[in-house]
């Protein structure tokens, strides 16, 4: 069995679409689609369902694609290690972080190690520490940078990150310190990225309790700029927290969440990510 077919047909379902595999793989639309009707010839059954919005695994194929993974990660550690062996070094280092806060931190420390070890490339990636837990899980990201959650992997701690009130700066709160929690509830309140596992929707979560949402956006700087023009309030990591913005105000809230923000990483890994992981623990961010 090619395993081939395999990376084509993983890749099509991750990205979405044929065209956009083949974008990737540096493949005409028409190769990637030969590629996955000779699997499925192969195979004995559909493992795609085709649309003009794109493509979706069949439910046989997803039964499939946890071993499929398994099947491709093994082959990358097998081709790592037989190039350590050989005395060069290659592979792709995948990372996904929920902070911005820590692209500095991430692209210092992947050039550096670049530099010592060109053969190596990385890709990195943004979403909600849910996201890219599941990722890692796949195999699809090596390290993950998020706030702890459910999962099989190895944990290395960062920081302890509080969740802070974002106010207008003209709020009859906002020359507080702290806030108690209720006192927030009935205000309006801005919700970022609605729908999606992340802190601040768990916060409410933890409590039992929802706050009054009259208004949400997908991108912390719109909730910002929400937050200036009096429209609520905002919960927000610390870490992530614009406190050079002259229109709001941070506030502590009474009680508090701390978040514990640390680096995921897979249990096993390939040789280049090993030697990645060494090399990021002697490297840590220092935190305030």
């Amino acid at each position: 069995m090619d395993t081939k077919h395999w990376k084509i047909l993983l890749t099509a379902i991750d990205k979405g679409s044929l065209c956009a595999a083949g974008e990737a793989l540096d493949y005409t639309v028409s190769g990637i689609s030969r590629s996955v009707a000779a699997l499925e010839k192969e195979i004995g059954f559909p493992l795609l369902y085709r649309s003009k919005l794109g493509v979706t695994p069949t439910p046989a194929c997803k039964q499939l694609l946890p071993s499929v993974r398994e099947l491709l990660f093994t082959q990358d550690k097998i081709e790592q290690t037989a190039a350590r062996i050989l005395g060069y070094e290659q592979g792709t280092i995948g990372i996904g972080t929920a902070y911005r806060h820590y692209y500095p931190w991430i692209t210092e420390v992947t050039s550096h190690f670049h530099e010592l070890h060109p053969g190596v490339q990385f890709h990195i990636v943004n979403g909600t520490s849910t996201d890219l837990v599941q990722q890692l899980e796949h195999h699809q990201l090596d390290f993950c940078i998020i706030s702890a959650r459910e999962g099989a992997y190895d944990w290395l701690p960062l920081c302890q990150d509080p969740l802070l009130a974002v106010v207008p700066a003209k709020h009859p709160l906002a020359n507080r310190q702290s806030v108690p929690l209720e006192e927030l509830l009935p205000e309006p309140y801005i919700q970022t990225c609605p729908g999606m596992d992340i802190d601040s929707i768990r916060f409410f979560e933890h409590r039992g309790v929802k706050p009054n949402m009259r208004f949400s956006t997908m991108d912390i700087q719109a909730t910002y700029a929400m937050v200036g023009a009096g429209l609520g309030y905002a919960i927000s990591n610390r870490i992530n927290s614009n406190f050079h913005d002259p229109a709001v105000r941070h506030l502590f809230i009474d009680p508090s969440e701390i978040i514990e923000i640390g680096l995921a990483y897979q249990k096993e890994s390939a040789p280049a990510a090993e030697a990645f992981l060494k090399f990021i623990k002697e490297r840590l961010p220092c935190e305030e």
